[in-house]
């Protein structure tokens, strides 16, 4: 079991998806430049939040950790 920071993003307050990675910089630079974003869908322009999440205990032989 390792530590591990999730990127979890958000699209109008539903998980859009999630990843994995071992160094909170990565984590915190995709999340800075991901969040924000603006796309049109069906139900009009809806917008990307991407955050940094701790995880204590990740297995990485079950979940693929960058």
């Amino acid at each position: 079991m390792i530590t591990a920071f999730m990127l979890a993003c958000y699209m109008n307050g539903a998980l859009n998806g999630a990843i994995y990675f071992k160094s909170v910089k990565d984590c915190t630079f995709y999340s800075e430049n991901l969040s924000g974003q603006e796309f049109d869908t069906d139900m009009g322009k809806q917008k990307y939040k991407c955050i940094c999440k701790l995880v204590p205990s990740i297995n990485p032989d079950k979940v693929k950790v960058y």
